[in-house]
């Protein structure tokens, strides 16, 4: 059954990760999710965000495409902003993981006065920054972006002045230049497992909520939702981003970074379940899906099948 609460809109980008793919993956759910005659939005006639490829090159190494990065999430937070100035929720279906600071800063542009919880399913923590980033990829750097922190504390690199003043406009996404986006203590990572040195000494820094697989099978997946939802209940709204590597790569490596040890099919499908009915919740985004990368397993099909099941 239909929820008129939603509205579809697709960032089909890629730039912002280190393998080309992941732009196609918005397209390739799409068409798995109406062969499943899956009707709970829209699916037909989506806001869509097709950005050309980059032209850069080698520019800014500890921020890769970060110029042209900046001005799709200025793109992206717009497009947001018209989605919730219609009174619909924005349901995303992005490329890759860099397009959230577009869509919470959209969030947060329009709801200015409203305290905005995050939850960021995912394997990675996304909170490098050009000062640490060990690869120079934009969705690695989202939430530091969205927090407006630099990680200096734990510089290693140092960025060009050109990196520099775009990775400030990059925290300051939005017509109202708001910095930061989101708290520290708004912020709750699930199914958190692969992370670099730089970016655990923030998490601890920063005292930011972390369920890692071992306290995730110690509770069970329920309770991990309650105690996140408890913990997230003095914000005004609920935005939820979804990436695709927080499910174990047993069941599909069709993302840019699969890792092991991740959530269980029926996990997944819970936490979708109950975070789609929540009454302040502001978005959900899916976002990582890469049809190159697994033809045997792919994950556009295990995404349509986990959503056909937890939204219908």
């Amino acid at each position: 059954m239909r929820d008129e609460r939603f509205k579809l809109i697709t960032i089909e980008s890629d730039f912002g990760a280190g393998k080309q793919g992941a732009a196609q993956g918005p397209g390739a759910l799409i068409n798995e999710l109406k062969s499943r005659n899956f009707n709970f939005i829209e699916l037909n006639n989506p806001i869509q965000i097709h950005p050309l490829p980059s032209s850069e090159d080698g520019i800014t190494p500890f921020g890769k495409h970060i110029a042209e990065n900046r001005k799709l999430q200025e793109t992206i937070c717009t497009a947001i902003e018209t989605i919730l100035s219609n009174n619909s929720i924005p349901f995303i279906l992005s490329g890759d993981h860099s397009n959230a600071n577009g869509t919470i800063s959209g969030v947060k542009n329009y709801f200015s006065d409203k305290r905005i919880g995050v939850i960021w399913i995912d394997a990675h923590a996304d909170i490098h920054s050009p000062y640490t980033t060990p690869s120079g990829n934009m969705h690695g750097m989202p939430l530091a972006a969205l927090l407006g922190i630099n990680n200096v504390l734990v510089q290693k690199n140092n960025p060009k002045e050109i990196s520099k003043m775009e990775w400030e406009n990059l925290k300051q996404v939005g017509s109202k230049k708001i910095e930061p986006k989101i708290l520290p203590s708004d912020l709750v990572y699930i199914a958190l497992r692969s992370t670099e040195e730089e970016e655990e000494n923030i998490i601890a820094k920063q005292n930011i909520k972390a369920f890692r697989p071992e306290e995730i099978a110690s509770l069970g997946i329920v309770q991990v939702l309650t105690q996140t939802l408890q913990y997230l209940s003095a914000c005004d709204l609920i935005y939820v981003s979804f990436d695709v590597d927080s499910i174990d790569s047993s069941l599909s490596r069709g993302t840019g970074t699969p890792a092991e040890n991740g959530l269980t099919y029926n996990e997944a499908k819970y936490i979708l379940q109950t975070v789609s009915k929540l009454n302040n919740l502001a978005g959900i985004e899916i976002t990582e899906i890469n049809p190159l990368l697994d033809e045997e397993k792919p994950m556009q099909k295990l995404i349509a099948n986990l959503l056909a099941e937890a939204l219908q």
